[in-house]
C-alpha cells in the first residue's frame, strides 16, 4: 500500500525504460522510438499494480473518471472531453486518483507539441476532478541535440520539471542515437 501523497514518478520512468526494452526484444523493432504508446500504458499500469497494488486501467475514457468520481455526464463534459482517454489511470479504493499520459517524443515531436497538448489536455480534467496528473515521456536525441539538451527546453515549454528518469539508453541494433524515459507530476 502507498500513501495518498505518494509521487510515482520514478516508478513510471523505471517501468517505461523497461516497456521499451521489452518491446524492442519481443517485436525486433529496429528503432526504439517505435513502440506503441498503448504497450507503454500496458506495461508501466502493470508494474504500479505489481508495485503498489494499485488498480489500473489502460486507455481509460476521462467521461468514466468523471463519472467514477460522481460527475454528471453533461453536455457540456461531452463537448469539452469527448472521447478523451488516459494512456492510464490509477485507482485507489475504487476511485480514480491519478492520470498518466505517455509520449513519444522524437523528431515527430520535436519541440514538444505533442507533450504540451496532452498536458494542457490532462490540466482541464485535473482542474475539474481534482485528481493527479503524471506525464512520461521516451524522449531521443534529433539531429545532434541530446536528449539533456531537449529536456531543458521542452521543461520551459511545459512550465513544469520531469523529476525522475531512467539512465541515458543507447537505442537498439546500433543506432547512433540515444534516448530516456522521463515522467514527472504536474499541474
Amino acid at each position: 500500500m502507498t500513501s495518498e501523497n505518494a509521487d510515482y514518478s520514478q516508478s513510471i520512468a523505471n517501468y517505461g525504460a523497461a516497456a521499451v526494452k521489452k518491446y524492442r526484444d519481443i517485436s525486433g523493432i529496429r528503432n526504439d522510438n517505435e513502440i506503441p504508446e498503448i504497450f507503454l500504458g500496458g506495461q508501466i499500469a502493470i508494474g504500479l499494480h505489481d508495485e503498489f497494488r494499485l488498480q489500473c486501467h489502460v486507455e481509460r475514457r476521462y467521461d468514466l473518471i468523471l463519472r467514477e468520481l460522481g460527475f454528471p455526464i453533461t453536455q457540456s463534459v461531452i463537448d469539452t472531453f469527448g472521447s478523451q482517454r488516459a494512456d492510464a489511470a490509477l485507482y485507489r479504493d475504487g476511485k480514480p486518483f491519478a492520470i498518466i499520459e505517455l509520449k513519444i517524443c522524437d523528431e515527430r515531436d520535436r519541440y514538444g507539441d505533442k507533450l504540451e497538448r496532452d498536458l494542457n489536455k490532462m490540466r482541464k480534467l485535473a482542474n475539474k476532478a481534482g485528481i493527479e496528473i503524471y506525464l512520461g515521456t521516451l524522449m531521443t536525441d534529433v539531429r545532434k541535440v541530446e536528449c539533456a539538451k531537449r529536456r531543458a527546453t521542452i521543461e520551459e515549454k511545459l512550465k513544469g520539471c520531469f523529476s525522475a528518469h531512467s539512465s541515458l539508453e543507447p537505442a537498439g541494433y546500433g543506432a547512433d542515437w540515444k534516448w530516456q524515459f522521463l515522467a514527472g507530476r504536474f499541474r
